[in-house]
């Protein structure tokens, strides 16, 4: 039974007893049972709509990022056709060069198949009397000229499929735009109709309290495989005293399992580990520690940004940033490219022990992985949220954080 139908269920059973029973002490208290029902139905609610939100947004992100690899692809195949249309044309320069010179000097060869379309002559037939004047002309050209040929009509072909996926792609993304655009209209709808039905205090506590419990099971998790993982490292030490690295984890032992998912994973809102309202804290009262080095640019970049907008599948100063766009612009500050996507983000940084996180680390939260935050020392991390949010400090709950990465 889903929770929803479980929670009309319990309103039903709820009218009937009091229907059943009567009095005034039964009414209040099914009264107050209701609320809170009723209160943690709309938290489920709008969750479920940030989760949506969060999904496509990684889902935009990681489309975002193929169709960049596409287009540069695009952008490598158009030389090469180019360059070898180029090739091309100065090899026929050439063979038409040697064509005239044989038939002014009055050679035999017959020229006529190489200056006619296949409707009069078979390519057999042209390729036989280029051989010949080839031959005749004391050249060999031909073979280099028909590989060119060849190559060309592959690479062309390439470049046909890569367009079409490149405009796939472009057309997918629009699509995703237009979806989280509607979807972020009726969650702010949503939000605003509960928070003056209910209360915005209240319908925050009952987020808050939401996430917390999916974040926690998250975590369980996550140390659960760590547990795991150091058993096997210990095991694999004893039998031949080689190094056990799980799968895909660069190393380390911070990692998440598959329990629920998050903002850019489909699952619980990336609210950097136990809060959605992504506690903000005043930069004048923040002390954190000087950060030198490459951690000390991304650090600083990450700092500069604070105050910007939460702003789906963006990552700029100008247009705003969501969670895995934040990490990937502050990081481009040192060099280090990173994908926008949380989940990618995870999968290809060398991992390190919670407790061994250092400033400009990469935080995760949630099973699969939903949320990245920038460790900036001092037990604070810097993020973009959620939409509705803007890029700030939060205090790190470290039990709800399921892996470090560290890029570079």
């Amino acid at each position: 039974m889903s929770s929803r139908r479980t929670i009309r269920t319990l309103f039903a059973a709820a009218a009937l007893l009091t229907a059943l029973v009567g009095g005034p002490q039964v009414v209040k208290a099914d009264g107050v049972g209701t609320a809170q029902q009723n209160v943690k139905q709309v938290a489920a609610e709008l969750q479920n709509l940030l989760d949506q939100l969060g999904q496509l947004d990684e889902d935009y992100g990681k489309a975002q990022d193929k169709k960049s690899k596409v287009d540069a692809e695009v952008a490598v195949s158009k030389k090469s056709v180019a360059d070898m249309q180029q090739r091309l044309k100065g090899e026929q320069n050439i063979l038409s060069d040697m064509a005239v010179t044989n038939f002014t000097s009055g050679g035999s060869t017959a020229l006529s198949p190489l200056f006619s379309d296949a409707a009069t002559y078979s390519a057999a037939e042209q390729r036989d009397a280029l051989g010949r004047l080839a031959l005749d002309s004391g050249q060999g050209r031909i073979d280099d000229y028909q590989s060119l040929v060849i190559n060309l009509a592959k690479e062309q072909k390439f470049l046909q499929q890569k367009q079409k996926e490149a405009a796939d792609l472009l057309t997918y993304l629009q699509a995703k735009q237009q979806s989280y655009t509607s979807l972020e209209t009726a969650y702010k709808a949503k939000l605003a109709k509960a928070q003056a039905d209910l209360g915005a205090a209240q319908v925050q506590a009952a987020q808050d309290a939401y996430m917390a419990t999916l974040a926690a099971k998250a975590a369980k998790v996550a140390r659960a495989r760590a547990a795991a993982d150091a058993a096997a490292a210990a095991q694999a030490a004893q039998a031949g005293g080689t190094t056990y690295t799980a799968p895909g984890r660069g190393g380390g032992t911070a990692a998440g399992g598959h329990v629920m998912g998050g903002n850019n994973g489909g699952g619980n809102t990336g609210n950097g580990g136990g809060s959605s309202s992504g506690v903000k804290i005043p930069p004048s009262t923040v002390h954190i520690p000087a950060v030198s080095g490459r951690a000390g640019a991304v650090v600083a970049a990450a700092i500069s940004v604070l105050g910007t907008p939460y702003h789906f599948a963006q990552a700029s100063p100008g247009s705003g940033f969501d969670c895995s766009g934040l990490t990937m612009w502050a990081w481009a500050h040192a060099g280090v490219s990173l994908s926008h996507s949380a989940q990618v983000q995870y999968d290809t940084t060398a991992h390190v022990p919670v407790s061994a996180a250092q400033p400009g680390d990469l935080l995760f939260f949630y099973s699969p992985i939903g949320h990245v935050g920038l460790y900036v020392g001092n037990g604070l991390m810097i993020h973009s949220p959620y939409t509705g949010t803007v890029v700030q400090y939060r205090p790190v709950d470290w039990g709800m954080v399921v892996g470090v990465g560290r890029p570079g």
